[in-house]
């Protein structure tokens, strides 16, 4: 074989490797596009929904308020947003999401409390507890004892409830009942110091 024609098939490889190359470089970068699109518009629709939840859950603890308006936390490392809640008369009272240290890990949810103080309702919103144990937190069962409560701060007690003041515990999940009580009890304590009597 000659030097020319070497030379000839060396520059035929080197023009299928540029295309070759480029022909990676283009799908790969077009598949990345995709996939930013993909992950950006994901990424929105997961947060819409998150957002559509609290808000169900804003109006599921305190129903008679018509409008939710975010407020200013200070300084406390449980409460994690606050929603001042006004009907048409003006205020109805606060939604504090909260995040207490369950069994598992952090459980999130929103306790209504009425503007004179009043546990109106709680949500769970997420928690990793056992399923079948702490994960009952999430039934009615557990979380409608939390309905209408004004003798406060409230307690965990095994067994029945007899007293104004007293949840049952979930059997088998004292700590997560525990967590969710103490939650809400931190929730009304930051009322009082913080919220109390504001407009």
């Amino acid at each position: 074989m000659s030097e020319s024609n070497d030379k000839v098939s060396f520059r035929e490889a080197m023009k299928k490797a540029l295309h070759l190359g480029g022909t990676l470089f283009a799908v790969t970068a077009v598949t990345g596009l995709i996939l930013g699109f993909v992950q950006h518009f994901t990424e929105q629709a997961i947060m819409r929904t998150e957002l559509e939840a609290r808000n169900a859950a804003f109006r599921e603890v305190m129903p008679d308020a018509k409008t939710f308006n975010p407020v200013d936390v200070t300084d406390d490392e449980f409460i994690t947003g606050i929603q001042k809640a006004e009907g048409d008369s003006g205020l109805v009272g606060w939604c504090i999401s909260i995040s207490s240290k369950g069994y598992g890990g952090p459980v999130g949810f929103i306790a209504g409390i009425t503007k004179d103080g009043t546990v109106k309702a709680i949500k769970i919103l997420n928690h990793s507890e056992t399923p079948g144990l702490g994960a009952r937190s999430t039934e009615p069962e557990f979380y409608e004892q939390f309905n209408d409560r004004s003798v406060l701060p409230l307690k965990v007690v095994k067994g029945t409830a007899e007293n104004p003041d007293e949840i049952a515990a979930i059997s088998g999940a004292t700590i997560t009942s525990t967590a969710v009580t103490n939650g809400v009890n931190t929730a009304v304590e930051y009322w009082s110091k913080k919220l109390k009597g504001a407009e």
